[in-house]
């Protein structure tokens, strides 16, 4: 049977899309989907579902069972070849026989960065590389870079009005609904959501996604103070909660809280610079963070640069008064605006 790069593309394709279920379960793992097929159709398939389960190769081939000697084996992300939660995949992969083995990406991480494909190439596997790569890169740009810079990949999501307002509308929500449902998919696919403790105290936000209960990230709280009240949505035990504060913080109040399950990141004094929060964060491997509120926070981001990702939604409201946000609008320049409900959303890559 001769294969195209078309034939490829097509079965990777559809690899990047099983990785794409893992959105926000795997923590500082990788989103990775493997796709096993033999004679033109696929025998078996799957994805990495959650940081410290199986593999996405694991799973197709537990699929495919002795089907999958002499199979082509898609994966989006080169096969890892060191010990971790798991075993190799290389290792597996091999003892089922396979004879190819396409690869969307080769894997940053120094553990791995070309090493699966060269035990899989030495044990007499056919390899191809760089299938649908930019697909697979931009599906795991926050894994890149946990791994290249053992910091969270940090999303800005930031709602204002017309002359740039982030405070001062009388109502709790400035955007419409259909914006608002936009964000709780947004949650559904990332580790963790951050706010700064004015805005629990104000919103006292549920910072779930309750579109479908799919998946509720881990959520954050800057409280040098810890003021939080223990009555607090932030505090349900229904996903991972960590808040950050001084080490003078009460210790009755942390040792409740502890007792909950809620974890602590303590730092010094009550001002913290956003590399140390960051890097407090990576250490308890949050790979990427959506930061939510407030004022104070988002234009700390926007100041320092310690952020990524931009969601700006722009609600059709003056509000001329209140707090504004200070982006450069150089920023916004060529991107084009898309309409969510009555809001226009602007989606930033500060790198591009």
């Amino acid at each position: 049977m001769d294969i195209t790069r078309a034939y490829d593309e097509t079965f990777m394709a559809y690899a990047n899309l099983l990785a794409e279920k893992g959105w926000g379960r795997t923590g500082i793992n990788p989103l990775v989907g493997a796709v096993i097929v033999k004679n033109g159709k696929i025998i078996g398939q799957g994805f990495h579902r959650k940081l410290g389960e199986s593999h996405a190769e694991v799973v197709a081939l537990t699929q495919a069972g002795s089907a999958a000697k002499s199979a082509t084996l898609y994966v989006n992300l080169e096969p890892c070849s060191c010990f971790g939660l798991t075993p190799p995949c290389v290792n597996a992969i091999i003892r089922a026989g396979i004879a190819r083995v396409v690869i969307g990406a080769i894997d940053p991480n120094p553990r791995v960065n070309g090493q699966g494909i060269k035990y899989l190439s030495e044990a007499g596997i056919d390899v191809v590389k760089d299938i649908l790569k930019d697909w697979t890169d931009n599906l795991n740009r926050w894994y890149y870079k946990f791994i290249k810079e053992d910091l969270p990949y940090v999303i800005l999501k930031i709602a204002v009005s017309e002359d740039m307002r982030l405070s001062g509308y009388p109502q709790k929500y400035i955007t419409s609904m259909p914006a608002r449902r936009y964000v709780h998919s947004l949650r559904s696919q990332i580790g963790a959501v951050m706010i700064g403790i004015n805005t629990l105290l104000i919103d006292n936000p549920y910072l779930t996604d309750r579109l479908v209960n799919r998946f509720n990230p881990a959520r954050i709280v800057i409280d040098p103070h810890l003021k939080i009240p223990e009555d607090a949505h932030f505090l349900i035990p229904d996903a991972r909660r960590i808040v950050i504060t001084s080490k003078n913080s009460p210790r009755e109040k942390v040792k409740k809280l502890s007792d909950q399950g809620v974890e602590f990141i303590f730092l010094d004094g009550y001002d913290y610079p956003l590399p140390e929060i960051l890097k407090s964060l990576a250490r308890l491997k949050i790979g990427a963070v959506m930061v939510e509120g407030g004022a104070k926070l988002f234009n700390q981001f926007i100041d320092t640069g310690f952020y990524d990702e931009l969601y700006l939604f722009v609600a059709p409201k003056i509000i001329d008064r209140g707090i504004e946000l200070k982006l450069d609008q150089k920023l916004l320049s060529g991107v084009a605006p898309e309409k969510i409900g009555g809001d226009k959303l602007y989606h930033v890559y500060r790198n591009n």
